[in-house]
């Protein structure tokens, strides 16, 4: 794991609940943003074996380095690298105050926030982060609603631009011919 700065990329709320009751993180364009992430040189097997965690909520997705350059701390471009997008978009604010809301924060503010957002919300995951998690977490169709909840209300931001990047393979299925791109081959500039 090496860490990169992004350029053009940032960290929202996944518009959707997670398996585990929770709201996971999820990318969007920021134009002007320069994002610290980590990159990883996974081979085939360990890839499939993330895109199996990540499907059907994210799909991996070739970031062009051209578009959204990537510099690791040597100063070394990289051409481009597998990122994992959000079908759903990434989360709003429910008071419209802050777009998109930022990720990978304290989940219970998350939560709460969200929760002080939508009557509709409150009725389905209860009236704290406690109850949201453990009723989500338990139900599928509970994280279904949820979801589609966030939709109604308005608070998710499509991410077309990222869904167009090309694919590298289905879905958890090696990365097409050839199977996934090796850093030789993500490491030069477009």
């Amino acid at each position: 794991m090496v860490p990169v700065d992004v350029h053009g990329i940032a960290v929202g709320c996944s518009a959707h609940i997670g398996r585990y009751g929770y709201v996971a993180s999820a990318p969007y364009t920021a134009p002007g943003a320069r994002t610290p992430l980590v990159i990883s040189w996974l081979d085939a097997d360990q890839l499939a074996a993330v895109d199996a965690t990540e499907y059907p909520n994210y799909r991996r997705v070739l970031l062009p380095g051209s578009q959204y350059p990537m510099v690791m701390p040597s100063g070394e471009r990289l051409g481009g690298a597998y990122l994992y997008v959000g079908e759903r978009g990434v989360l709003m604010s429910p008071d419209g105050t802050e777009r998109p809301l930022p990720g990978g924060g304290d989940q219970s503010a998350l939560l709460t926030r969200l929760l002080a957002g939508s009557p509709r919300l409150r009725a389905l995951l209860g009236p704290d982060p406690r109850a949201w998690v453990t009723r989500a977490g338990a139900d599928p169709a509970v994280r279904t609603t949820g979801t589609r909840i966030f939709q109604e209300e308005g608070w998710a931001l499509p991410q077309p631009d990222l869904l167009r990047c090309p694919e590298d393979g289905q879905h958890g299925g090696p990365g097409g011919p050839g199977g996934p791109k090796s850093y030789d081959a993500l490491s030069s500039p477009e």
